[in-house]
């Protein structure tokens, strides 16, 4: 029964890769039988690799952001520092991560509960789904970040090795001839 349960499992990931969204569960008793002669279980695990292999192939264009939260970014002798302000997003939604030299940040804020006593008039503030990116500068740790959450800001630091400052170089100005 562990190879099922393992099939299972897969196909609700590859479900939730595809369309965003938890798989719905199987009711019991929704099952087709299989034709005399076939092994249900090999027939299961054979479809899930061939699921897995056709995931692999595909690429999923990310779910498209409905608002950019406002992000100051700072560079120090041994970090680059990102700052977002993201009031009312809930730690569970966050997600940072470093990838092809670019900090990450995914979240969601929620549209805010309605109940028939209590109906918005005026909604300023966006909410749904946002991602940032932020290219990392040269020397960049990646194995090196912190995330610190508090008080509606995101507060995310990369290692990064010393910066040099660069060489200032005078340039004339000529006019034109």
């Amino acid at each position: 029964m562990q190879p099922v349960n393992q099939a299972l499992d897969e196909v609700k990931e590859l479900y939730q890769k595809v369309l965003g969204k938890p798989a719905p569960e199987i009711q019991p008793g929704s099952f087709v039988s299989f034709p005399p002669g076939v092994d249900p279980l090999n027939h299961v695990v054979k479809e899930v690799d061939q699921l897995k292999q056709l995931s692999e192939r595909l690429t999923f264009a990310p779910r498209p952001a409905a608002w950019t939260p406002q992000a100051d970014t700072f560079v120090m002798q041994d970090s680059y520092l990102v700052r977002m302000e993201i009031p009312g997003v809930d730690r569970d939604t966050l997600k940072v991560f470093i990838v092809g030299g670019e900090c990450v940040v995914r979240g969601e804020r929620k549209l805010p509960e309605t109940t028939p006593d209590v109906r918005p008039l005026n909604l300023e503030r966006s909410w749904g789904l946002f991602e940032r990116r932020f290219t990392l500068p040269r020397g960049a740790y990646p194995d090196k970040v912190a995330a610190l959450y508090s008080d509606g800001v995101l507060e995310v630091k990369v290692a990064i090795e010393g910066i040099e400052k660069p060489k200032e170089m005078k340039i004339v100005v000529e006019e034109p001839r």
